[in-house]
């Protein structure tokens, strides 16, 4: 997908024929739908493992007692007690950007790594800055408008495609970890979560300027304005020596990204 082409802008106005296919659709989308929710789905995953390796630890125990009582053991094993020593800071140390050791092992054990890995929704917000909006980008040659999100930090301005949580996350493509998903999610949620919006970490552009644009302006540079204009704000982005026009969508209050 080439993002920034010769097609995006134009100096003339469209004519009514000039829409985008489906510009209604991405824009609802784009303003209603939730961006993978994975701190809710991390703090899910790692109290139910807590709560299993605690049940398993308390069985253990049982049976070193009777074993103990056997044997002429003074205490029953308690095999589990380090991981779930290392498991029990993780809750906590959700909102830390570097995580522990102890909490990396955890997850891996857990199947939930993925969750804050490289190319993760809470890597990329740590790496490039929080999400600031959404914004919608065309071009003829594509058959829909895209959805990318906005991040601004440190290293600047970068707009990272959307996609499909249900492609593109690692836990729906993975057999164990889907069957922890699974574990702590019934097929109604796990729905939800499939459909939420996941982002295409290999496509990540970086932006040298974004300001808004008032609508004349838009009109005269995008053949595609009018698709747009009304449900959005039309901004001008400057990459790599191209203009493209963009609308810029809130991010909405329930979405994490």
């Amino acid at each position: 997908m080439t993002i920034f082409s010769p097609n995006c802008s134009s100096s003339i106005h469209a004519p009514a024929e000039f829409y985008a296919p489906y510009a209604d659709e991405m824009l609802s989308v784009a303003r209603t739908t939730c961006g993978f929710q994975s701190r809710d789905v991390l703090r899910r995953i790692v109290s139910g493992e807590q709560q299993r390796i605690k049940e398993e630890q308390m069985l253990w125990r049982v049976g070193g007692a009777l074993l103990g009582a056997a044997f002429g053991f003074s205490d029953g094993f308690e095999l589990t007690d380090l991981f779930v020593g290392m498991a029990g800071g993780s809750i906590g140390g959700l909102a830390h950007d570097v995580m522990s050791n102890h909490d990396r092992r955890f997850l891996e054990q857990c199947q939930a790594l993925w969750l804050v890995g490289a190319h993760s929704p809470l890597e990329l917000a740590q790496r490039l800055g929080p999400a600031r909006s959404r914004i919608l980008l065309f071009d003829s040659s594509w058959q829909s408008p895209v959805i990318f999100n906005h991040h601004r930090g440190s290293r600047g301005d970068h707009l990272v495609p959307l996609g499909n949580a249900r492609n593109l996350a690692n836990g729906f493509a993975d057999e164990r970890s889907l069957e922890v998903l699974n574990r702590y999610f019934d097929a109604s949620e796990l729905e939800t979560l499939e459909a939420q919006l996941y982002p295409i970490a290999d496509q990540v552009v970086s932006v040298q300027s974004l300001s808004s644009l008032s609508n004349s302006d838009a009109l005269a540079k995008d053949l595609y304005a009018q698709s747009f204009m009304r449900k959005s704000q039309p901004v001008m982005i400057q990459v790599s020596g191209s203009e493209v026009v963009g609308y810029q969508i809130p991010i909405p209050a329930t979405s994490d990204f």
